[in-house]
């Protein structure tokens, strides 16, 4: 059975439903996962920062209740009665009233004072003060009520001088009471403790501070002090959230120093703890997963009603294009189907909507104008080749005639024992096959001054032997790639319009290459007449490519223009020349390395 083959149609089609299918689902898992993990962090984040800012206002305001506290101080009968009071007992009773004294003198209605309790050194009774005395007792250790005595004993008992926060809950009031305890003692090098002061509190004033923070009522939180039961709450719990926060109070409760056995999540619920820095509570704060994913929730059915609006207008979309598109290609491709069965004279419909259709017509219907002269041309292609490769094979020929006859030469004038007249053959014949070799355009520096030791020669040979040559060729620089026939038309130049022109007799021609600041760097001085190096540094630098492909331009120019067109405009000569005492040309190229091959250096280099 032949496999059923997708039409064009088909295929734009579910190309584009399924880049659009995967791109939805794609972005809808990445979104859900990222995002959840994204809501987790930032919400514990921003929990954390709610507690500071909530720890910092609880810090201010308790920081105010103990200098009210501290007032106490000013009292110095009683505390010196305090301080002895096992011989002044008696006296002791002087002072009963000094606790109403204190809350009416030093606190008022907003601080919302409940009792206070002034003790000595032995937990007995100095004075106290009740705003409901029938809902509070007039002596903490004298009580048929819970008041959460013994939290306040293991404090009386322990060496911590800070202020205490304990609480408990008052049945008779049925009302929540935040306790501090202020232990009173001398400030000499003695620190001898006198007594201490309870002052018990309604915990509305921080609970209204919490509150002010709590975006949320479901949001749970609380202020409890290590190993003792919570001091007061707000929020609103559901019946796991009072099972989640039953467990964690019992954690704290039983645990007098830090702790690790908190974690981060309980069941559907995120916890996050904050221990105060000055005193002994820390606040904690319970919030529902569900309220924070509340708005991912949203945002992801919102994600997918659009996604299902995106891949049904895309289907639509998709078939209407991809019919709109389909239908040139269709007619071109029956029409190439009854060309291909004879029918040679049909021609393919141009007038579709696309530029790219139309072409792909136009060109189809010359390409078939044109198979009668294919064969034709096929011909007149294959003689033309023939003539081509025949030319080449002649202008081969020619070079290496004259290559020949050069050794042929050399080797007579060394049978002849001519030893000049053989190395100058030798020479020519390096510098004619350097020179005609046109199969790489590039060479390396070791064989440009071949080339160049090669033509200095021959010079020498013409005009005999009046200039010293001395060569400065660093050798990692020798395996440099650099343009075929650079040097030695600047040496030619060198010679012929500086050293010939100068009528010193120390004439000297120094060629030098080294490695600078990541270039080839190939000087070419001479100490000879001297030239315009300005105008010439103006020419190089026109470094006009179509000279060299017109043929119009040599020697240094050609050279400039050659560097410049292979390896950009930062590169090529430039000429530093000051009249009758010398010329120095400098050519920068960039380094590149050419890996030295068998047969690669410039034959007959002369010494």
């Amino acid at each position: 059975m032949k496999k059923a083959k997708w039409t064009m149609r088909q295929a734009i089609l579910g190309l584009v439903v399924g880049c659009t299918l995967f791109a939805i689902i794609a972005q809808t898992v990445a979104f859900e996962v990222t995002s959840r993990n994204q809501i987790r962090r930032e919400s514990l984040l921003n929990n954390d920062e709610t507690l500071g800012r909530i720890e910092s206002e609880l810090n201010s305001y308790i920081h105010g209740i103990t200098v009210k506290m501290q007032t106490i101080y000013s009292e110095s009968e009683m505390l010196y009665d305090m301080r002895y009071s096992h011989a002044k007992r008696r006296r002791l009773l002087n002072h009963y009233w000094k606790a109403w004294h204190l809350s009416e003198e030093h606190f008022d209605s907003s601080d919302q004072l409940l009792a206070m309790y002034i003790y000595d050194n032995d937990n007995k009774l100095v004075s106290s003060w009740r705003k409901q005395p029938y809902n509070y007792p007039r002596d903490l250790y004298d009580t048929d009520q819970y008041v959460n005595i013994s939290h306040l004993k293991s404090y009386i008992d322990s060496d911590d001088y800070s202020v205490m926060l304990s609480g408990y809950h008052n049945e008779e009031a049925d009302r929540d009471v935040l306790r501090f305890c202020l232990k009173l003692h001398t400030y000499d090098d003695e620190r001898s403790q006198l007594g201490y002061l309870v002052c018990d509190y309604n915990t509305q004033n921080f609970a209204e501070i919490m509150s002010k923070y709590i975006s949320s009522r479901d949001v749970y939180v609380w202020l409890q002090p290590n190993g003792d039961s919570p001091i007061t709450r707000v929020g609103n719990t559901t019946k796991e959230e009072t099972r989640i926060f039953s467990d964690i109070t019992k954690i704290i409760a039983t645990k007098s120093e830090n702790y690790n056995e908190l974690e981060d999540e309980y069941g559907a619920f995120y916890l996050n703890s904050r221990p105060s820095e000055k005193y002994n509570m820390s606040i904690y704060m319970l919030t529902p997963q569900s309220l924070l994913l509340q708005t991912q929730s949203a945002l992801a059915r919102m994600l997918i009603i659009i996604a299902g609006i995106i891949l049904l207008v895309t289907i639509l979309l998709g078939i209407m294009i991809s019919s709109f598109i389909y239908r040139p290609v269709d007619e071109l491709n029956h029409t190439i189907i009854k060309i291909k069965d004879g029918d040679t004279e049909l021609r393919a419909r141009t007038d579709g909507w696309s530029e790219e259709l139309k072409v792909m017509g136009e060109e189809f219907n010359e390409m078939l104008d044109r198979i009668q002269n294919m064969v034709q041309e096929e011909y007149e292609a294959k003689v033309l080749m023939e003539r081509t490769q025949y030319k080449v094979l002649q202008a081969q020929i020619n070079p290496h005639f004259l290559y020949n006859t050069l050794d042929t030469m050399s080797g007579i004038a060394a049978s002849q024992d001519c030893t000049l007249v053989s190395g100058l053959c030798q020479s020519l014949s390096a510098i004619f096959r350097y020179s005609l070799d046109i199969s790489d355009t590039q060479s390396t520096l070791q064989q440009e001054m071949a080339h160049v030791r090669n033509y200095l020669y021959v010079m020498d040979v013409r005009i005999g032997s009046t200039i010293k040559y001395t060569y400065k060729i660093e050798s990692d620089t020798l395996m440099d790639s650099i343009p075929r026939i650079t040097l030695q038309p600047i040496v030619e130049n060198a010679i012929q319009h500086g050293l010939r022109k100068s009528r010193r007799k120390d004439k000297e021609l120094v060629i030098s290459a080294k490695h600078k600041d990541g270039n080839l760097v190939v000087t070419i001085k001479d100490n000879g007449a001297g030239m315009d190096a300005e105008e010439m540094n103006e020419q190089l630098k026109k470094a006009d490519i179509s000279r060299i492909e017109m043929g119009r331009s040599i020697g240094i120019m050609n050279v400039n223009a050659r560097v410049k067109s292979v390896y950009g405009s930062g590169y090529g000569i430039h000429y530093e020349s000051v009249s009758e005492d010398g010329t120095k040309a400098v050519i920068i190229l960039p380094v590149v390395k050419e890996e030295e091959e068998n047969g690669g250096e410039v034959q007959g280099i002369v010494s």
